[in-house]
């Protein structure tokens, strides 16, 4: 069996950089049967730093602000699919991944690739074709670590099942592929930064749902929307353009104010 060299949750990072904490949780529960080189990883690997040294936080602790949805869609649900993860809901873990692959998450194409190779996961039933094409789509952009896994599981699969996993990944690069998912994406931060980009020129405001709890600068909530999304599509297909910080944004922020944006 396939097994990755990396925790795969591990790779969400930067669907879960605009989380918070919810102090109201602390799940204890135990992890399925994700693992690195055949042993489970510690909780360490993959939660975030606690707050209070005597209250560990777990994945369930998540809080995934909605107002990051309209912009940066890949981020926001895969935060909530690490949410879910935490939670034992590896079926609403799944949908979630899915979403968050339709926006051209590449570590969410990844994990989905892992789940359905291993079959590990309860209520994830093993589906190695299927898995196989996942991780030949997460592999689009050249990223080393999923080029490596993707050409590890390949060796692990019978003629049979290779030929399937090339039907479902032919079918599955018309919805999930770079070529589209990042174009969709792209349009959907140009769209959703745009409002909150010309408060920050004005030096207004910003509220963006869930995310702290009262508005905020709208020059610091530009400048980490651009700095995700550099992130989200950094070696992304020629073609593909995506509003880049504007001047106002890479010095200090200007001196007049007045404009609100709310999302």
């Amino acid at each position: 069996m396939f097994k990755p060299s990396l925790f795969a949750f591990c790779v969400l990072a930067a669907g879960c950089s605009f989380a918070t904490v919810a102090f109201a949780q602390t799940s204890q529960s135990s992890k399925p049967s994700i693992t690195v080189n055949g042993v489970q990883p510690s909780a360490a690997q993959y939660e975030p730093a606690p707050a209070n040294a005597n209250e560990p936080i777990s994945d369930a602790d998540i809080y995934c602000p909605p107002g990051i949805e309209p912009i940066l869609p890949a981020d926001y649900y895969a935060c909530e699919a690490r949410a879910a993860y935490g939670q034992n809901d590896y079926k609403k873990m799944i949908g979630l991944l899915e979403e968050s692959a339709y926006w051209a998450n590449k570590d969410a194409q990844y994990t989905l690739g892992l789940a359905y190779f291993n079959g590990d996961m309860q209520d994830v039933p093993q589906n190695r074709p299927l898995g196989l094409a996942w991780l030949s789509l997460s592999a689009e952009r050249k990223n080393q670590q999923y080029q490596l896994a993707y050409a590890s599981a390949r060796a692990k699969v019978t003629p049979q099942e290779l030929q399937q996993a090339v039907k479902l990944f032919r079918q599955m690069r018309l919805k999930y592929g770079d070529h589209v998912a990042v174009r969709r994406a792209a349009l959907r931060f140009n769209h959703g930064i745009e409002p909150i980009d010309e408060s920050a020129r004005q030096n207004g405001i910003v509220y963006l749902k869930g995310f702290g709890f009262a508005q905020q600068s709208a020059f610091t909530i530009a400048n980490k929307l651009h700095e995700q999304a550099d992130t989200d599509f950094g070696n992304v297909p020629k073609g593909v353009v995506v509003v880049g910080k504007p001047e106002w944004l890479h010095g200090q922020q200007p001196a007049s104010s007045s404009s609100t944006a709310t999302q």
